[in-house]
């Protein structure tokens, strides 16, 4: 990455709490690699894992108010996670209730993670819930025949009707989410997302890899698909700027704006070490909501620098990396710890070239997207606004 800016970094970030919320840890799919299904593995089955995570509405509601309290007066996201937390549509909405009478009321908004397998139904159920999520992040994986296959337990066309009745009832910001495996096609989950923009279900993309403890069997080829399908996903994004529309594909957009500002992101990419944003599992304020069972803190846990000590050790594998020196660290700041910390070394290091790879790519392409978006008076504040922002809500970098 470039250390010079080559434009003036003028616009200013959001600054919300960001509190993610685990409602429930069952869920009606089986996503292939999905990180639950590790997590039980190492804790005893899924019975024991679904007791641990579920969601008590007025307990719940109280360590929210509690943690919001403790970060002054700024707004705060009450992210909504699970398992499938549609399955428990019902504590949401409990939960909700709760906390439009609680002293930050006026200050909290929310978002919610889901498959969407069961958003028509949750519609029909629980119709003044929609007009409260402002960001709902949808898990599509492609087009039906890619998605149905590693998101079993989960239909498309479903997912598809839940997302056309949600347009008849809700203005809120729907985030197409892609999780890539080695034999998924990123063109193909692409092509999806325009499908659905044209039709109006979605308005942003994010993808990432799935982080896992298995190496990829023939990381060549997948180096070289990805590289193929990711710069004809530019070629299009690029095509689209000249025509003066900016597609919302967050976390490209988040880093075209840090290659022409030169910004430094500073921390790792979900910011664990700064106890900035928190995770609540089973009543417990956790570190992260991946990991709820190793790094679960009660707030009365908090005794100043030992907290913050033992938080900055989940990303001490940086230096183990050398992130300081790669020149994708700006950007990437090292990632994230679940990676690190349930996945394996080889996997890490082949994630970590990839990551070069995509940063390559897209600075190969910032002469073309930077003359594009002065053509269509995109500024690098209207590149945050209209997208980049969102990405605080998802894994950051993919």
């Amino acid at each position: 990455m470039s250390p010079m800016p080559l434009v003036q970094d003028g616009h200013r970030e959001d600054d919300d709490v960001i509190i993610h919320l685990t409602v429930t840890g069952q869920c009606n799919a089986r996503c292939e690699g999905c990180i639950n299904t590790a997590l039980e593995a190492g804790c005893g089955g899924r019975g024991e894992v679904m007791t641990e995570f579920e969601c008590d509405p007025a307990r719940d509601a109280d360590t929210i108010v509690r943690v919001a309290q403790a970060c002054g007066d700024r707004p705060v996201t009450v992210a909504m996670y699970g398992g499938e937390p549609l399955l428990e549509a019902g504590r949401i909405s409990e939960l909700l209730y709760c906390l439009d009478s609680s002293p930050i009321a006026s200050r909290v908004q929310y978002m919610l993670y889901t498959n969407g397998q069961l958003l028509d139904s949750a519609i029909t159920a629980y119709p003044d819930l929609w007009n409260r999520v402002r960001l709902l992040s949808v898990s599509i994986d492609g087009d039906a025949r890619q998605h149905n296959r590693f998101r079993p337990g989960t239909d498309l066309s479903t997912i598809q009707a839940g997302l056309a009745r949600l347009r008849e009832t809700s203005d809120c910001d729907v985030l197409f989410w892609s999780t890539l495996r080695e034999q998924q096609s990123l063109r193909n989950c692409f092509d999806q997302f325009m499908e659905y923009v044209d039709d109006s279900l979605v308005g942003h993309l994010f993808w990432h890899w799935a982080e896992s403890p298995e190496p990829y069997q023939d990381l060549a080829a997948y180096v070289d698909s990805y590289a193929a399908e990711l710069e004809s996903v530019l070629d299009v994004y690029v095509e689209h700027l000249r025509n003066g529309r900016l597609l919302s594909i967050i976390h490209v957009n988040e880093l075209v704006l840090y290659l022409l500002t030169g910004r430094v992101r500073g921390h790792s990419a979900c910011a664990v070490e700064l106890a900035e944003n928190y995770d609540i599992v089973g009543g417990r304020l956790s570190a992260c909501a991946d990991l709820p069972l190793s790094l679960g803190l009660l707030p009365q846990d908090d005794n100043g620098e030992s907290l913050m000590s033992s938080l900055r050790s989940l990303v001490s594998y940086r230096e183990v990396l050398r992130c300081c020196r790669c020149g994708v660290y700006p950007y990437c700041g090292g990632r994230c710890p679940v990676q690190v910390l349930a996945g394996s070394p080889e996997r890490t290091l082949q994630l970590c070239q990839l990551m070069r790879l995509h940063v390559g790519l897209v600075q190969e392409r910032l002469d073309d997207i930077r003359t594009a978006l002065h053509k269509a008076g995109v500024t690098v504040d209207d590149l945050y606004r209209h997208s980049a922002r969102l990405t605080r809500y998802t894994d950051v970098v993919p």
